[in-house]
């Protein structure tokens, strides 16, 4: 050890020799290179001045010591920007960026966040620690663009929020003259901020905001044919962004993100209804369970039609037949899937209700049964078993929206609708449609399963199908049908079986069956 201390020392000294050296050495090379360096960082803040930076000057009282967080959205997710403590209630945020874009703001233990609408310039912001969204905004007039929206937009949805309390309120005490008024309400209030959003994106169509506020939610509430036109009145320089690429992306393709549920006016009854559902049994069980929990609610017609634009419409304390028997299958299906929740069962019913599984537009609505019929059995969704129990060939002429299309709201004065519809009902006239003639009934009722959707045809001129229901049998084995009945103005069971019940109802032809996958 001491031969090891001894020759360490020895190297050192030699290094202390020859150290002179190289200091003179090293003096020499930063005298050198010292003015290519001075060059370089001239250049660099040279670059600072080339529009692609800016500054956030915060302030605030109360935020001494707490931490700022400035996240942009990419495709992966949010990313850091830049980060900053208060102190002297004051902070600094900055970094660089290509083109305007949406950033936001969150500030240690604070409840919500702030969205801040950043480009090459200077922001001042009067921070709220508690609630940032609620901030002062001094900047660009891009930003006092956005900041405009967001004040206008949260004032309806604080109208929106407080309407479903006094709804729930209203529906718990089932005050039915205040649902109605306050269900009105609700539209409105829905129909003024879509509004609000549509008109924004029209006014400022050539600046880069247009793209975030379409592609937030808009764009799931106007069909492609709209959105396309407005994507491509979108300038090219503002297309380089994630918001651009969103509304690409959901042009492309239908299979979008489910819209915020989480203040649906259905989403507590479903919890109630659902709860019951996730007993152990298989999907035409459950119909049946569905249906018998919805007994006893009101008939109400046209509920799909009563809004401006086409949305899937939920609704689980009124019904017609339709929405009926599509909500009990979407029940059962939602409560037989791994993960049942209130987004699963919205998904549910759209798939069930449009063509192709999505909401596209009021055309794309699968208004006649023959074409819920084959629609939802060319995508596995049921399974069409007239034909098997002895149907024959239903001699389709439908043409009854086209030829009547004054009935109809969104098909008055709207030609290219109505010539749309006309198109598909020329293809299920083409189309072969299966039904049991309702003197066959009884002969092969004892092979029609509970939990089988009925769908009744019709002599009415121009229709295939005029009424649909759920196929129950009773404790003695007659095969019945839940239903939302005109007659009673309520969800109900038919009285007598089903074959018996047809028969007293001259314009009832006879009944197709199909059995959910």
């Amino acid at each position: 050890m001491y031969y090891r201390i001894a020759k360490n020392f020895g190297n050192y000294n030699k290094k202390r020799l020859i150290l002179p050296s190289i200091n003179t050495i090293m003096m020499k090379i930063i005298t050198a290179i010292l003015p290519i360096l001075a060059a370089l960082l001239l250049s660099c803040t040279d670059n600072d001045n080339d529009g692609n930076t800016f500054d956030i000057q915060l302030s605030g009282k109360g935020c001494n010591n707490l931490m700022a967080r400035l996240y942009r959205e990419t495709d992966s997710g949010l990313v850091i920007v830049d980060s900053a403590r208060f102190e002297m209630q004051k902070g600094h945020l900055k970094g660089r960026l290509q083109h305007p874009e949406l950033m936001y703001i969150y500030i240690d233990n604070a409840s919500d966040y702030l969205p801040v609408f950043v480009e090459n310039a200077h922001i001042e912001i009067e921070i709220n620690f508690a609630r940032p969204s609620r901030s002062v905004v001094i900047g660009t007039e891009s930003n006092k663009i956005f900041t405009d929206f967001l004040q206008s937009y949260k004032s309806y949805r604080d109208k929106e929020s407080g309407n479903l309390k006094m709804l729930q309120n209203a529906y718990s005490n089932f005050d039915t003259v205040m649902i109605e008024r306050l269900e009105d309400e609700r539209k409105q209030i829905k129909r003024e901020s879509d509004m609000l959003q549509r008109q924004f994106v029209q006014k400022y169509i050539d600046h880069p905001i247009a793209c975030y506020i379409l592609s937030a939610s808009l764009m799931y509430k106007i069909p492609h044919e709209q959105l396309r036109q407005l994507a491509d009145s979108i300038p090219p320089e503002n297309r380089d962004n994630i918001y651009y690429r969103r509304i690409l992306s959901h042009l492309e393709d239908p299979d979008y993100n489910i819209p915020d549920l989480s203040a649906h006016p259905a989403r507590q009854e479903y919890e109630k209804i659902s709860q019951q559902l996730r007993e152990p049994g298989n999907t035409a069980t459950r119909i049946v369970k569905a249906a018998q929990l919805l007994i006893g609610r009101p008939y109400v017609g046209g509920t799909l039609d009563e809004g401006d634009e086409e949305t899937v419409v939920i609704d689980l304390k009124r019904f017609d037949c339709v929405t009926y028997q599509e909500t009990c299958l979407a029940l059962a299906l939602d409560a037989s899937s791994k993960e049942p929740s209130f987004e699963n069962f919205y998904r549910q019913i759209e798939n069930l209700r449009y063509r192709n599984g999505y909401n596209t537009g009021y055309c794309s609505r699968l208004h006649y049964s023959s074409d819920w019929i084959a629609d939802n059995t060319l995508r596995g969704n049921v399974t069409d078993i007239t034909k098997d129990l002895g149907g024959v060939e239903l001699p389709n002429n439908i043409n009854f929206m086209s030829t009547h299309s004054r009935l109809y709201k969104h098909l008055q004065d709207n030609a290219a609708a109505t010539d749309s519809i006309r198109k598909r009902e020329e293809w299920l006239n083409e189309h072969h449609t299966f039904y049991i003639p309702k003197d066959k009934i009884a002969a092969v009722a004892d092979k029609i399963p509970s939990g089988s959707l009925i769908f009744i045809t019709t002599s009415t001129p121009g229709l295939d199908f005029a009424h649909v229901g759920i196929a129950v049998k009773d404790a003695k084995g007659a095969l019945k049908m839940y239903h939302a009945s005109s007659t009673d103005h309520k969800t109900s069971i038919s009285p007598t079986p089903l074959a018996q019940y047809l028969s007293g109802i001259k314009k009832f032809t006879g009944i197709a069956v199909a059995v959910a996958r």
